[in-house]
Formats: structure tokens, sequence, C-alpha cells
């Protein structure tokens, strides 16, 4: 994987899950009207930035960054793209 974008997808896809889970629980434990919009600007804004972080995976794996939208499955998505073969990765000494 090619390095700048290891940073990237660590970002993306470390923050969409952080922001997705806290906006998950606080819909579940909180009925306040205010709240439950925070909650869904967190869901969507992170499921945002897990697409971002797995658009950025897919790049510095060396594929097109459109397989980014894996991400709409969730950790799903992040498992199939996982185990696409790494086009940048480097050959091994012989």
């Amino acid at each position: 994987m090619l390095p700048e974008y290891k940073r990237r997808t660590n970002i993306g896809v470390g923050l969409g899950v952080l922001a997705q889970l806290i906006g998950f629980i606080a819909s579940q434990y909180v009925d306040i009207g205010t709240i439950l919009w925070l909650a869904a600007i967190l869901i969507y804004g992170g499921m945002i930035l897990f697409i971002w972080g797995l658009w950025s995976y897919a790049i510095g794996k060396g594929y097109r960054g459109v397989w980014g939208l894996l991400g709409l499955l969730s950790l799903i998505g992040l498992v199939i793209l996982f185990l696409f073969p790494d086009k940048h990765r480097s050959p091994k000494a012989a």
C-alpha cells in the first residue's frame, strides 16, 4: 500500500466507525429531538468519513477510488476491500 494513503485510510476508517458508533448509541438511549438530529449527523457524517477512508484504501492498494463505495456495506465492505491483492506491494528480495 502506498504510504501517503495509509494515514488517510486510518483517519477515515477510524473516525468514521467511531462517529457512527457514537451516533448510534446516542440515538438509542436519548429521546430528545435535538440530540437525535446530532446523532443522525454523526451517523451520516461517519458514513461519509468511512467511505472516504475506503476510497483512500482502494487507491493506496492500486485500484480505482470508486471501490471505496463498498463502504456503503459498512464493515463487510472493508473486509471485501481488505481481501483485494495489493498492486503496490514491493517485490520480495530473492
